[in-house]
């Protein structure tokens, strides 16, 4: 009779060791997955991390070409109000120099009608 429990403690203790075994190579299976899946996990990090820098290489490069761009539309403001102020003074010279014109019009018309008047004093002294 003790033999025949040692039997079946035996039995008992391999069907233990198979079911360990059993969910030993299971937990090595799913070892192995998890091992995949965290190396491919690593790999899109990793692609992920290149991604990024390249992003930050490109933003940095974009942000340069901004100032450049943002440097160049200052300097062609300050060109252009700088036109603008000299077109304001050429246009109020102009409006001088109108004036001048006109007053000295004015002058030649009256030096000629004064002009026209002596010489008919002039002529009325020769006759």
């Amino acid at each position: 009779q003790e033999r025949d429990g040692l039997e079946s403690e035996t039995a008992n203790l391999q069907g233990e060791l198979e079911s360990i075994k059993s969910n030993l190579t299971s937990s090595s299976d799913q070892l192995g997955a998890l091992t995949l899946e965290r190396d491919d996990l690593a790999k899109s990090s990793e692609d992920l991390t290149s991604d990024i820098v390249f992003a930050k290489n490109e933003l940095v490069s974009a942000e340069g070409k901004n100032e450049q761009l943002t440097q160049a539309f200052e300097e062609r403001l300050k060109q252009i109000r700088t036109l603008e102020s000299d077109l304001c003074t050429m246009k109020g010279e102009n409006g001088v120099l109108a004036e001048d014109k006109d007053r000295v019009q004015q002058e030649r018309d009256g030096l000629e009608s004064e002009t026209a008047n002596l010489q008919g004093e002039l002529e009325s002294i020769k006759s």
